[in-house]
């Protein structure tokens, strides 16, 4: 189902992709239970981080040197954007889905993706982008991949690049059932960290999402 093509680790040392497979889930906008949990969350990490340059944080210098590395803007982190959308009071909104995995993302400083099973195609590989290959963001940009960045993708097509994003075709919606759920870290940051995002994202989706897991493995 899952997999990690070895020259992703050869390239970035220190690089950990974890994956989890999830069925039944219910999909809505809005869960009394993980309303509460994304407050204490965001709580915890405004005491945290309110007096701290959010630039000067390990995690976010570990970041942008590996943008840097992958030939994309320092600056465009998609998890320190996320984390000071959640100090200014701006978390995105979504669906429990989503929403459970972009909470593991900000409370564990990892690029958390949840991906409907429905669209995906056979098996899907953490791998290294060989050219610059076009695809649709969520929000409907249109983007390409940069040759050498890691790309997430499955038989046919390209399912999110670390330096922009999902894509939208196999976006959560309404009917989702089945959920592929990926978590990336940056070299320097600890495989110990993907491990305990994969735990809370499976963690959400069932407790918030109803879902039933079925697998999960780090790399």
């Amino acid at each position: 189902m899952w997999r990690v093509d070895p020259r992703v680790v050869e390239k970035y040392p220190g690089f950990c992709v974890g994956y989890g497979h999830v069925s039944g889930v219910t999909v809505e906008q809005f869960v009394d239970g993980l309303e509460e949990k994304k407050q204490q969350i965001f709580s915890e990490l405004k005491s945290k981080y309110n007096v701290i340059e959010i630039s000067q944080l390990p995690e976010t210098v570990c970041y942008r040197e590996f943008y840097k590395a992958m030939g994309a803007d320092p600056s465009s982190s998609r998890v320190e954007t996320l984390l000071r959308k959640v100090l200014e009071g701006s978390f995105p909104s979504a669906n429990n889905v989503v929403e459970s995995c972009l909470l593991v993302s900000v409370q564990h400083m990892v690029i958390a993706g949840a991906y409907d099973l429905e669209r995906v195609s056979g098996t899907v590989t953490t791998m290294l982008a060989e050219k610059a290959e076009e695809f649709q963001l969520v929000d409907g940009r249109r983007v390409l991949t940069i040759p050498g960045e890691v790309v997430l993708r499955d038989e046919n097509k390209v399912l999110a690049a670390f330096t922009s994003g999902d894509s939208r075709v196999a976006t959560v919606t309404p009917k989702t059932s089945g959920v592929l759920v990926v978590i990336w870290n940056a070299p320097g940051l600890g495989r110990e960290r993907v491990e305990a995002a994969v735990r809370d994202a499976l963690l959400y989706l069932r407790k918030y999402c109803g879902g039933h897991i079925e697998k999960s493995e780090v790399f």
